[in-house]
């Protein structure tokens, strides 16, 4: 019998992300995990968890929105987060989003089906943390088979952390989510934050 603590935050949201990171770092020493996959738009979480596991032998690896999400041509991601974490020694991939923008226009066409069966086979709420690490597992940055602490948040911030045994998009279906670190219990509040700033932004 294993027994490990998990944390549940009651909302998600930004505001967990310190938290989220040294619970991820705390379980990553216990379990001998050597690789970190985070979710980041801006690469401002990246930063954060690079920062955290700088001088440790465990590598960060930052994952981000293809560029052209959601304009054409454009990245996210800042230059000046993407020079940090290259001092910091974290490797970054900027790739399709395989479960999410790659087959649907978000606009437009709604949820892909993807994202739906995702959470059908493996859980609601960790479908970014999936994400990254079969985005990661593609380009080589993990292997298949390999145990991962994979990090994500709700919109903003980071709020979840769940040990992936990780794959790459052919063999997703083989994924696993072996343990979970943290993670809220509601993202309620979170997503209608992030639905009133996306009508803001397009004027609706």
């Amino acid at each position: 019998m294993i027994r490990r603590e998990v944390v549940y935050f009651e909302e998600g949201g930004p505001e967990h992300t310190e938290t989220t990171i040294d619970l991820a770092f705390r379980a990553a020493k216990e379990l001998g995990i050597g690789k970190v996959v985070v979710a980041s738009t801006t690469g401002e979480s990246g930063v954060k968890v690079a920062e955290r596991f700088r001088g440790t032998n465990v590598k960060v690896i930052v994952v981000g929105h293809q560029f052209g999400y959601p304009t054409p041509g454009q990245s996210h991601f800042k230059p000046e987060n993407l020079e940090r974490l290259r001092k910091l020694g974290a490797e970054v991939y900027l790739g399709t989003d395989v479960l999410t923008n790659s087959i649907r226009r978000m606009s437009t066409l709604g949820p892909s089906p993807m994202t739906f069966l995702t959470r059908a086979l493996i859980m609601a709420g960790v479908k970014v943390n999936v994400e990254v690490v079969v985005k990661a597992a593609d380009a080589g940055l993990v292997m298949p088979g390999e145990r991962v602490i994979s990090l994500a948040g709700s919109h903003w911030g980071l709020d979840t952390a769940v040990v992936i045994e990780a794959q790459d998009s052919v063999n997703i279906l083989k994924l696993r989510v072996r343990e979970t670190i943290a993670m809220p219990l509601s993202r309620r509040r979170a997503d209608e934050e992030y639905m009133k700033r996306m009508r803001r932004d397009r004027g609706t």
